[in-house]
């Protein structure tokens, strides 16, 4: 059968240094397979379908990859462009920055402004474009934007909207970063579900602790459902008719790579969302797909991860609350 959630994202190729000292490491990374392995915790594999695009140069074989998780290869493009590889460095307290190591991407006889629209040029190159699914996939019952320039999600969001049920966003800061929330549901028009991490919206809020007002502007401007995500100090949910905004947990976790939890959260909420599940259920799930993912080392173990000790997770996690 044809997959019914559709996430569309980017490879990419992680160096990733240790916040203790001790040698970096070389994975496979891209918002496109974190969001996959968040939604594979509770959805068939073969429900699934991923749209990237694939670097000429990827040292890494993803078609073999997706094959061994059980995932459909046709939403893959190859592009004759270099896969994006970027330095991941963590500091002791969890926090981490990202440089480009593109040698064109940190030339030191370009200004400021030329790296970043080089930085953002490419980005758009490598990343998924609604054209690239395959016709036979659509409609579907839910799609997923995982974060890209806003070249990628805006054209998205009006070509998809007919198309689904459940049209969700995460946004990348390159965008929404400055820009009201009425003018960021304008660039999104037609999606249903917006799933901001802190650092895209919190200009939003009243200083950096109402973090309430980012979640009610953006419902104001027309957002439908709301989740912002906020690491270990859980999330913020608001949907439907109703103002409420839910305070929900995050989930325990031992961390061994915080990479990919707010893709991986992304993608699990979409996928319980096709499967009929409330934003409460769904977003319950997702915060137990972001712990379990943050345990693990890079993309490909990621993928190796188990739907059932996802549920026995869930269990914990819910702890006797009436959300099954």
């Amino acid at each position: 059968m044809n997959p019914q959630v559709l996430l569309l994202g980017q490879l990419t190729i992680d160096d990733t240094v240790p916040a203790e000292p001790g040698p970096w490491q070389r994975k496979l990374g891209g918002n496109a397979l974190y969001s996959l392995a968040g939604a594979k915790l509770w959805c068939d594999p073969d429900a699934l379908g991923v749209v990237a695009r694939v670097p000429a140069d990827l040292p890494f074989d993803i078609f073999a990859i997706l094959e061994n998780a059980g995932v459909s290869t046709r939403g893959l493009t190859v592009v004759q462009q270099n896969a994006l590889v970027e330095w991941i460095t963590y500091e002791e307290d969890g926090n981490r920055q990202s440089f480009p190591r593109n040698p064109e991407l940190r030339d030191p006889s370009a200004d400021l402004v030329t790296l970043q629209r080089r930085y953002l040029t490419h980005i758009e190159t490598i990343s998924a474009s609604h054209h690239d699914i395959p016709s036979d996939w659509l409609p579907a019952e839910a799609i997923h934007l995982a974060p890209q320039v806003a070249e990628r999600h805006s054209p998205s969001c009006v070509a998809l909207s007919s198309q689904t049920k459940h049209l969700s966003v995460d946004p990348s800061p390159h965008y929404s970063r400055g820009r009201s929330a009425i003018d960021i549901r304008a660039l999104l028009r037609g999606a249903t579900a917006f799933l901001p991490s802190q650092a895209e919206i919190e200009h939003l809020g009243i200083g950096l602790t109402d973090w309430l007002e980012p979640v009610r502007a953006l419902r104001s401007a027309g957002f439908s459902e709301v989740l912002l995500k906020r690491g270990a100090l859980g999330s913020l949910l608001s949907f439907g008719d109703t103002t409420e905004i839910q305070v929900l947990p995050a989930a325990t976790a031992l961390p061994r790579d915080l990479t990919g939890a707010g893709d991986a959260f992304s993608g699990a909420y979409a996928a319980s969302r096709s499967m009929g599940k409330t934003p409460e259920e769904a977003t319950a799930r997702a915060t137990v797909a972001a712990a379990m993912i943050i345990e693990c080392f890079g993309a490909e173990e990621a993928l190796q991860l188990k739907p059932q000790d996802a549920r026995a997770r869930l269990n914990t996690h819910l702890n006797g609350q009436n959300v099954r």
